[in-house]
C-alpha cells in the first residue's frame, strides 16, 4: 500500500499527526509512506523519522501557482492507494490538493465550522470531527480507517533527532556552561497568520516570570523560537541573563530544548514539541481550546481564564476576531498573571529531583 500524508499546515500540526504515523507502520508494516510538506521547518522534523519513506515539499505560499499545479500532478504519477489530510487541514485548498493527487481513498474530516465552499466533497473517506477531542486523536480518527487499532494504542509525539544535531546541541551547551543547572525554556512568540500573534502572552510578562525562576531556582532562562527580535528585546529586559537557543535552523531548536527541565510556551508549535520530548510544561492559553491542544503525553498545567466566551477559535481559514473591544479585546490572554503561571512553574519544578 502506497500511502501519502498531507503535512501542509505547520510544525505543530504536523507534530500531532506523529503517534498515528508510527501506528501506520506499526498496522500496515509493508506500508510504503511519503509526506507532503508546505513548510521546510516541517520537512526537517520528519526527515529522520524511520516510519517516512520520501518527504516532498512544494512551497505553495512562495512560488507560482503554475510550479505547485506541474509539482502535484508530478507526485500524482506515484499511484498513491491513500490520501490523508493530517487534520485539522479545513481549507478548500487542502481539499484541492488531496482531490488532484488522485489517490484511491482520500480520507479528511467532515468539520464542525465549515461551508460548501471547503469542497469536503472531494474527499471520499471521511470523518466527523468531535469538539473537544485532541488533535492527536482526531489523526488517530482518520487513520483507524485504514487498519484495526485501539485508542489505548495510541503513544507520545515524536520527534528524531539526527547525530549531528544532536553532538551540536551538546557542544553548544558546553559553550554556554548550562551543564547541571536548572534551564527553563520560553516560547513568547506565536504563528500570525489568522490574527494568532493574539496567542501570545505579554511579553513583560515574561520578563517578570524570568526574573522569578531566576531569583528562586537560579534558573537560566532559555529563548526559543523564530521571532528573534522578540527574544533580544525579552533578553535586554532580563538584563541580557536570558540565552537566545534558536537559529534559522528549526532542528537546532528541537536538539537544544531536550535539555529544559521545564517549558513555558503560548500555544505555538514549541509548546508541542516540548511534549515531544516529555519536558514538563506550562500552556498559556486563551482563546484556543485546551481540550483539543494540551500538551500531549507529558507532565503538564494549563493557565487560561475560565470565560464564558473562550475558547472561541474554532478551526476555520478565518481569522481570529474578538468579541470584545478596547482594552478587554482578547482579555482571556490580558487577565493571565505573572502569579498565575509563576505558580503553574513551581508546582511543575518541584515535582523534578532537584539538580
Amino acid at each position: 500500500m502506497k500511502i501519502l500524508i498531507n503535512a501542509l499546515s505547520g510544525n505543530g500540526d504536523a507534530l500531532m499527526f506523529s503517534p498515528s504515523l508510527r501506528l501506520l507502520k506499526e498496522k500496515i508494516p509493508s506500508a510504503e509512506i511519503d509526506m507532503l510538506v508546505m513548510f521546510k521547518s516541517v520537512k526537517e522534523m520528519y526527515e529522520h523519522s524511520p516510519f517516512v519513506n520520501k518527504i516532498y515539499h512544494i512551497n505553495f505560499l512562495k512560488q507560482s501557482k503554475l510550479k505547485s499545479i506541474g509539482e502535484i500532478f508530478a507526485l500524482r504519477k506515484n499511484n498513491y492507494d491513500v490520501s490523508i489530510n493530517v487534520y485539522p487541514s479545513n481549507r478548500t485548498e487542502y481539499n484541492v490538493v488531496n482531490f488532484f493527487l488522485g489517490a484511491k481513498k482520500r480520507l479528511a474530516h467532515d468539520y464542525t465550522h465549515t461551508d460548501f465552499w471547503r469542497f469536503e466533497i472531494l474527499n471520499n473517506v471521511t470523518v466527523n470531527e468531535t469538539p473537544n477531542r485532541h488533535n492527536v486523536l482526531q489523526n488517530f480518527d482518520l487513520v483507524k480507517q485504514l487498519a484495526p487499532m485501539q485508542e489505548n494504542e495510541v503513544k507520545g509525539l515524536e520527534i528524531f533527532l539526527s547525530q549531528s544535531d544532536k553532538k551540536n546541541s551538546e557542544d553548544w551547551l558546553r559553550e554556554n556552561d548550562l551543564q547541571n543547572k536548572t534551564l527553563v525554556g520560553f516560547h513568547a512568540g506565536s504563528a500570525v497568520l489568522k490574527n494568532h500573534i493574539h496567542k501570545r502572552w505579554d511579553k513583560e510578562k515574561f520578563v517578570m516570570l524570568g526574573r522569578l525562576l531566576e531569583e528562586k531556582y537560579n534558573a537560566k532562562i532559555l529563548l526559543f523560537g523564530n521571532e528573534f527580535d522578540l527574544n533580544l528585546e525579552i533578553d535586554e529586559l532580563l538584563g541580557g541573563m536570558g540565552v537566545l537557543a534558536s537559529t534559522s535552523n528549526y532542528m537546532d531548536s528541537m536538539a537544544r530544548m531536550r535539555f529544559c527541565n521545564l517549558f513555558v510556551s503560548n500555544d505555538s508549535a514549541f509548546l508541542h514539541s516540548a511534549a515531544a520530548f516529555k519536558i514538563p510544561t506550562v500552556g498559556i492559553f486563551g482563546y484556543t481550546n485546551a481540550l483539543e491542544l494540551f500538551p500531549w503525553g507529558t507532565k503538564h498545567l494549563i493557565v487560561r481564564e475560565d470565560l464564558e466566551c473562550s475558547p472561541c477559535f474554532y478551526n476555520s481559514p478565518k481569522p481570529v476576531e474578538c468579541t470584545w473591544e478596547g482594552k478587554d479585546e482578547f482579555k482571556c490572554m490580558k487577565m493571565i498573571t505573572v502569579e498565575d503561571v509563576f505558580e503553574a512553574c513551581e508546582i511543575l519544578l518541584k515535582s523534578k529531583p532537584s539538580l
